[in-house]
């Protein structure tokens, strides 16, 4: 067994800190990456059941906890964290992953024995050939923007699941067992203020833990306005950054340092210029382990870059949008009448054909899932069709249709929510995970930053997703929200709906240089694209810029991760 780490420094500082950690009999060592919140609690009660710690590192918590529970230990961590722990008497590994997969963890049958990395790119190369691409996530790429847990873009790598671990032996072999799964039932208590202040406040608290300074990554809307105001109220009020596009009429870093200077905290804001785009989005791609069709990386990779130069460790809003229901893709989930028409008719189909009472069952519930997720996942990923991606994908011989699209969604859609509690927990274990964590974790890491997730705490993320639905929820999103910035930034306009960052005039100014890199590019010249690609991204083609960043994007990461 061999462990190694490169250590981000943020709680203990000594040399004791140092990783891997190891218990006092030199039995159990671990390497991890993260943060334990209620590392504090843990220690006081390991301490009184005779345990004796040698260092004040929060991830020392891991050790003594899995000596004193086992593999049980997992569901007691409250925190962030990747860790791998090596039991030295029983000859056996022990991996995990927190519950919202904030951090990463891949892992590699190599021969009889695993791999694990935080990044694919460290175990991709112990082996003389490397893998090969997996034309299934290279689809969901294609659509999603992203590759879905447990899949890698590489066969025969995987990405660890969220709330899961993974246990080795050389007699057992690899064991993945889930130790928690997100909420799939309400318990009619509506958000309420006298709830939800309370637990924030701990949640943040929490959060503050470390032993070099925090920033807070600020954009004006009400995820981020809400934790720098929680962060003011208890005494800390932060210094904030936020990333400013100059050229843009969407440029919301004028709204952040209002808040911000109505917070009493410091505001510096990091421009991104339109013309510094096509140079960030090379730098960007091929940066990443893994290809992402998610344009938010850029923002997230230049705000990382400036606050790094100051800080380790910065707070950020990221989960908000999951957790209390804000996305636009949740204000209207009722059917267009002519859409709702035909999709009757066809369920009445359905039923008519069912042989039995439990296959008519079945039947609607198969309908009724496949239909609520397509409705979502069309809003959603506006990028390629699943019938264009299997075109595209032919020479490779990847099929590709709803079905498959769908597969990564569908298992967390739980009919017995609410559609929009329903698509909120769909939304937290795909998109958030694999898009929103992705981008936060790789750009703040590439430059020794620790972004830090209080919304997407644990504790925040069961308690949200388990609130009742109210009728005024459609209208009123993130009500909890609205109302605790009510009293303490009563001056900003609340219903004020996010942009988000786009590129799209930048992409538009790049249009040939694009598609000629695509052209000559990995994909292209080695005859793994259909010609069907020149079709796809032609200008007046749907979601144009989306579709032509997507192929670009592949192209640079394909240039600086495959061989000919």
């Amino acid at each position: 067994m061999w462990l190694g780490h490169r250590r981000l420094a943020i709680v203990d500082l000594t040399p004791d800190g140092n990783q891997p950690l190891r218990n006092a009999a030199g039995t159990l060592w671990l390497t991890a990456n993260g943060e334990i919140y209620n590392a504090p609690a843990l220690r006081a009660e390991l301490t009184r059941r005779g345990h004796r710690f040698l260092s004040h590192s929060d991830n020392e918590a891991i050790l003594h906890a899995y000596a004193e529970w086992g593999d049980a230990c997992v569901k007691r961590l409250e925190g962030m964290f990747a860790f791998v722990l090596w039991d030295a008497e029983k000859q056996r590994a022990l991996a995990a992953r927190d519950a919202i997969g904030i951090k990463p963890l891949f892992w590699r049958r190599i021969g009889s024995g695993v791999a694990f990395a935080s990044e694919a790119k460290a175990i991709v190369p112990l082996t003389l050939q490397a893998p090969p691409i997996d034309s299934l996530a290279l689809g969901y790429v294609l659509t999603t923007g992203s590759v879905p847990a447990p899949l890698s873009i590489w066969r025969g790598v995987r990405k660890l699941e969220p709330g899961a671990c993974l246990s080795w032996s050389t007699n057992e072999g690899a064991r993945e067992v889930r130790y928690w799964t997100p909420p799939n039932a309400l318990d009619d208590q509506p958000a309420t203020q006298q709830a939800w202040v309370p637990l924030f406040h701990q949640v943040l608290q929490d959060h503050l833990q470390a032993d070099t300074p925090l920033a807070m990554l600020l954009s004006g809307g009400l995820d981020s306005n809400s934790v720098a105001a929680g962060l003011a109220e208890l005494g800390h009020p932060l210094t904030a950054f936020g990333v400013s596009f100059p050229e843009s009429p969407r440029d919301e870093a004028p709204r952040a340092q209002a808040a911000a200077q109505a917070l009493g905290m410091p505001f510096q804001r990091v421009p991104l210029p339109g013309v510094d785009v096509p140079e960030l989005r090379n730098e960007v791609w091929r940066s990443l382990d893994e290809p992402s069709g998610y344009s938010a990386h850029l923002p997230m990779f230049r705000l990382s870059r400036v606050v790094a130069r100051s800080y380790k460790v910065a707070l950020s809003g990221d989960g908000g949008d999951e957790v209390f229901g804000g996305y636009a893709w949740y204000r209207d989930l009722r059917l267009p009448r002519r859409r709702g028409t035909l999709m009757r008719r066809a369920l009445e189909t359905l039923v008519k054909r069912a042989e039995s009472p439990r296959a008519t069952h079945a039947a609607m519930a198969q309908f009724s899932r496949h239909s609520a997720l397509h409705r979502h996942a069309m809003r959603q990923f506006p990028r390629f069709l699943p019938e264009e991606v299997e075109a595209l994908l032919a020479p490779m011989g990847q099929r590709f249709d709803d079905e498959a699209m769908l597969a990564p969604m569908a298992r967390w859609f739980s009919p017995d929510l609410p559609l929009r509690r329903a698509l909120q927990r769909v939304d937290l274990m795909t998109f958030c995970s694999d898009h929103v964590l992705t981008k936060a974790d790789r750009a703040s890491m590439a430059f020794g930053l620790e972004a830090r997730v209080p919304l997407l705490d644990k504790r925040v993320v069961e308690w949200g997703l388990t609130r009742a639905v109210t009728d005024d929820e459609e209208s009123r999103a993130k009500g909890v929200l609205r109302d605790y910035l009510a009293t303490r930034l009563p001056n900003l306009e609340q219903d004020y709906f996010k942009q988000g960052f786009s590129n799209r005039a930048a992409v538009q100014r790049d249009i040939p240089a694009m598609t000629q890199r695509i052209a000559d590019g990995y994909w292209v010249r080695n005859g793994l694209w259909s010609p069907i690609w020149q079709r796809l991204i032609r200008p007046g083609m749907p979601y144009h810029e989306a579709r032509l960043e997507v192929l670009y994007g592949l192209t640079l990461w394909a240039e600086h991760n495959l061989r000919d």
